[in-house]
């Protein structure tokens, strides 16, 4: 296995020790001004039941949960590495109930309909296998007028990086917004943007 598809991989799914120590750094300092910038426009609201898909090392998590005084927020992760880190970054507010973190495949959990006002994901985009399934489900357990937020890095700049097109589907302003708007499932769609050095994170914001 090369290097591109070896490390495509684990930014997809980190596992080992590889996963633990390299990746969990890599997102904690890359995804940093994505995470703000999906944060801000979450516009989080202290009863809120929000939703993370693709957690990782539970980062954003923690500072929404610092934020929530009646609601609460879970996560959904693959990656039982993750999971583990997020776990233990976020020990306090599973103590108080205010987060739950699930180790699950999103398209194969079960949550119920109309139960979330808030889903949110950060750099997971690329990997989802069924997009148009993804976010069918999304809307299904989101509660009218809910919102999705989507933080996420245009093709042209992934196409820089060394990555492997096998492990990463990537995506124009364009095709993201029309993703969102399949079977007229979502509303409302705006992309907002914020320049990080020679890139731009871009964030989705839609409504049920």
């Amino acid at each position: 296995m090369g290097y591109y598809s070896f490390f495509s991989k684990q930014a997809r799914k980190p596992s080992g020790l590889f996963g633990r120590f390299f990746m969990s750094h890599l997102f904690e300092k890359g995804n940093a001004e994505l995470n703000a910038l999906v944060y801000e426009n979450l516009s989080i609201r202290s009863g809120d039941h929000a939703l993370e898909i693709g957690f990782g090392t539970g980062k954003l998590i923690q500072t929404i949960a610092g934020q929530l005084d009646k609601g609460a927020i879970e996560g959904i992760d693959f990656s039982k590495t993750m999971v583990k880190i997020a776990k233990k970054k976020n020990r306090k507010h599973l103590r108080s109930g205010k987060v739950r973190f699930h180790l699950n495949d999103f398209n194969q959990a079960s949550f119920a309909d109309n139960c979330f006002d808030k889903i949110f994901t950060v750099n997971t985009l690329y990997f989802w296998q069924n997009p148009k399934t993804a976010i069918s489900r999304i809307h299904r357990i989101l509660k009218p007028g809910g919102k999705v937020v989507i933080g996420f890095i245009e093709k042209k700049d992934l196409e820089k990086m060394p990555l492997s097109k096998d492990v990463f589907q990537y995506y124009t302003l364009q095709n993201v917004t029309e993703l969102l708007s399949v079977h007229g499932s979502m509303k409302n769609t705006q992309i907002f943007s914020k320049k990080v050095n020679s890139r731009t994170c871009y964030c989705a914001v839609a409504e049920k």
